[in-house]
């Protein structure tokens, strides 16, 4: 089995309110819990099998909500531990075994070098229970609900401090063969910048069927790396940064398979988004968008979804504005919620659908940051 993301970690001061908050609001259905003496409940819970949450309880001299433990599931791990050992890896639990009646799992968890960040390496080949051992199943009440088209997840962002990024890709090359990925056609060796922001931001990917030889569409995940380009500007790279006292996940986006609907259903649930401003919709309208994806304007702006197209170079880049369909245009639709833990900049989540697009749009990620500094100010006002 290549590498894929298998669950991610949220400690939280009350580990049962959250996660029933994310299961109100996202859809999540609890399936399994862990009872650890002296450490609390360890509750998992999932929207497919490929979006999966465990809520923890946090550490008593934790001053707030956190995610930040990014679990990957690996065959071969005693070999990819090697060789992130030999590449200077600092690992808080060295290779271990656990069992179960259904069999056993091999891990190990490795310290990301910047902030609180870690990822729990597994080897699940030899394992054939519900979640991990140690994890009781939970017995699932009423049918599953589907309607939210949420089947994945696409990245994660990570926010760290200035001049950090590029040392942090090179981590991810050595230890775990990580490569780097374009995030903008625009983007310098040490990243893509956006100075008008005064943030910086760098990428890296793995692809799943690298073992093999193939690159697919659907077959890899990335890390998004932000960092700073002005430590005194007041934006939210810098600002959570503060309030998370240092680098740490900012958001991990769910690929959806129609982002309008999972949008509208998550609405419905009371999920609360940041709002683009009215005239980037005006723009859309005028350009006449709907000739070239099928959406209207007035269904983007209702979303609260972004559109961004992905230009080669030699693409033409009027893609908006010539009133013509092309089917060969990618591009790609984003929507971001509100915050979701203790703190006004704390960790998000994106929804994001591709349409052959690969990478992350420069006008989106200009307005995204936009909207949410917006979003912040009404929130001190």
């Amino acid at each position: 089995m290549p590498v894929h993301i298998h669950h991610f970690v949220i400690s939280c001061k009350n580990p049962k309110d959250t996660c029933q908050q994310f299961c109100r609001k996202f859809a999540f259905r609890q399936f399994a819990i862990c009872n650890v003496e002296g450490k609390g409940v360890k509750i998992a819970a999932k929207i497919t099998d490929e979006i999966v949450i465990v809520f923890e309880q946090r550490l008593t001299s934790a001053r707030r909500d956190t995610v930040y433990d990014v679990a990957l599931a690996m065959d071969n791990l005693s070999d990819r531990y090697t060789q992130a050992v030999n590449n200077g890896a600092d690992f808080i639990q060295p290779l271990t075994r656990i069992k179960d009646q259904n069999g056993y799992v091999d891990y190990a968890i490795v310290k990301v070098p910047v902030g609180n960040i870690q990822h729990t390496l597994l080897d699940m080949s030899h394992y054939h229970g519900q979640f991990l051992p140690g994890y009781q199943p939970i017995a699932q009440n009423g049918p599953v609900d589907t309607d939210h088209r949420l089947t994945s997840i696409d990245h994660v962002t990570c926010v760290c401090h200035q001049n950090t990024t590029v040392p942090l890709l090179q981590w991810y090359q050595k230890c775990f063969n990580f490569t780097r990925f374009t995030i903008n056609a625009d983007e310098e060796d040490d990243g893509y910048r956006l100075n008008d922001l005064h943030i910086k931001m760098i990428a890296a990917q793995y692809w799943l069927c690298a073992e093999q030889g193939i690159q697919s569409l659907n077959g890899h995940f990335k890390f998004v790396l932000a960092e700073p380009l002005d430590i005194t500007a007041d934006n939210h790279v810098t600002g959570f940064l503060e309030e998370q006292e240092g680098p740490g996940i900012q958001h991990i986006a769910f690929y959806s398979e129609s982002i309008v609907d999972s949008i509208n259903k998550l609405k419905a649930a009371d999920v609360a988004f940041i709002r683009p401003p009215d005239p980037y919709y005006d723009g859309l309208k005028q350009a006449g968008v709907q000739k070239i994806i099928q959406l209207t304007a007035e269904e983007l702006k209702e979303s609260n979804t972004m559109l961004d197209f992905e230009l080669d170079q030699n693409e033409n880049n009027n893609c908006i504005g010539n009133g013509h369909q092309n089917t060969n245009i990618k591009y790609l639709l984003q929507s971001f919620t509100q915050p979701l833990l203790d703190k006004r900049r704390s960790f998000f989540l994106e929804i994001i659908q591709r349409f052959g697009a690969k990478g992350f749009g420069g006008r989106n990620i200009r307005k995204s940051f936009t909207a949410m500094e917006n979003y912040e100010k009404m929130q001190d006002d």
